[in-house]
């Protein structure tokens, strides 16, 4: 694991924490093991192992003697196995195509034995445009809008690196009496998100204590630890803005159901009976939105997708981003849940409004019993 001495940042360096080490063409191994999103969780997070076999996809396109990569362009998985968050991820690659323009590439993460995630990515030299439409008919939410400075809304940071800032809306369904009218499958949460990296020098965390309310409305405060975006250094290699997105894609999905059935976040409250505030997922929220789902339904990722729409990167063109000081907006809807599957779809915009990412991915959703149960049916 990477290790901090005293002083220094003691959140880690994501390029470190993610690095690969080329044994072959076709083998690669990460410098470290991939972590947990929070202690005690049952395997590395999802989006770490994206993340990484991300990289290893850019990386086998690297030309030794220029230097460069490709960039890219779609990437679908499948999840095998939870990860060990002791052993550092293995990977073997196959390269399906290469034309110059246009790489594919297979690749299987396992750790002793044990295969964890395949994924199938299509690369694209930079300088070319997509080999995929954007749905232009989804346009930019009116959250960027309302709230044109992030750092003042509710804030969480969790699995390492990943940062959300959320509104009241986010919280209680009550506040969007206009969803009622609305099929479960259309309608949207939407948040900021990003990646916390490495202190600039001579910055330093701010302690922010926030207030929020409970299921049964009664105030609470916590003081908590943030790093805002502008006390954050930038990837020293671009690429992994690519790497960084990718990892904070499935940081929030299939865990925020109960937000779209309109259903209280301590189920206890939907089945009559007397409140717990142990068991109400408000209080999760303020320390990871990747377990928001703890009492109300067992979650598990089965296949995730990404789509990359931005054409370069170039800080000079309106499809660029920083993984790192920007708060992208993060617009998703649940399109399907039937069988104990469900289906989410998002869109990820960056601050110039312009979608640079679209997400898919599908569960394993379990309900617990008398869970949903006040949710309109009607609109399934």
């Amino acid at each position: 694991m990477l290790k901090l001495s005293a002083g220094e940042n003691p959140l880690p360096d994501f390029e470190e924490a993610l690095r690969i080490i080329k044994i072959d063409d076709n083998k690669y191994v990460g410098a470290h093991p991939l972590r947990l999103p929070v202690i005690g969780g049952r395997g590395v997070y999802g989006g770490h192992m994206i993340a990484q076999s991300l990289l290893v996809g850019i990386e086998s396109t690297k030309n030794p003697e220029t230097g460069e990569y490709f960039i890219p362009d779609a990437y679908h998985s499948h999840f095998i196995n939870a990860g060990n968050y002791r052993t550092p991820m293995e990977y073997r690659v196959t390269k399906l195509y290469d034309d110059g323009l246009i790489s594919k590439r297979a690749i299987l993460a396992h750790q002793r034995g044990k295969n964890r995630i395949n994924c199938i990515i299509t690369l694209r030299k930079q300088g070319t445009k997509t080999q995929h439409n954007y749905n232009e008919s989804i346009t930019p939410p009116t959250l960027s809008k309302k709230y044109p400075n992030p750092n003042d809304l509710y804030q969480t940071q969790h699995t390492d690196f990943v940062r959300n800032a959320y509104d009241d809306e986010f919280l209680d369904f009550r506040k969007t009496p206009e969803e009622k009218k609305l099929k479960f499958s259309d309608r949207w949460i939407t948040l900021f998100t990003g990646l916390i990296n490495k202190l600039e020098p001579g910055a330093k965390p701010s302690i922010k204590r926030e207030k929020f309310y409970d299921a049964i409305d009664q105030p609470h405060y916590i003081d908590k630890r943030i790093i805002l975006p502008e006390n954050t250094q930038s990837m020293k290699n671009h690429m992994y803005n690519y790497v960084g997105l990718a990892d904070i894609s499935d940081s929030a999905f299939i865990t925020t159901l109960a937000r779209v059935l309109h259903i209280p976040f301590a189920p206890a409250l939907e089945r009559g009976e007397e409140y717990d505030e142990e068991r109400d997922a408000t209080h999760i929220i303020n320390s990871t939105l990747n377990a928001m789902h703890l009492f109300h339904y067992n979650a598990m990722s089965l296949d995730h997708h990404i789509y990359f729409h931005n054409n370069e990167y170039d800080p000079k063109d309106g499809s660029a981003f920083d993984i790192c000081k920007d708060w992208l907006t993060l617009t998703y809807q649940m399109k399907r849940l039937s069988n104990n599957r469900l289906v989410c779809r998002g869109f990820l915009f960056n601050k110039n409004d312009k979608c640079i990412a679209t997400i898919v991915q599908e569960g394993l959703t379990i309900l617990f019993d008398g869970v949903g149960s006040t949710a309109d049916q009607a609109h399934l």
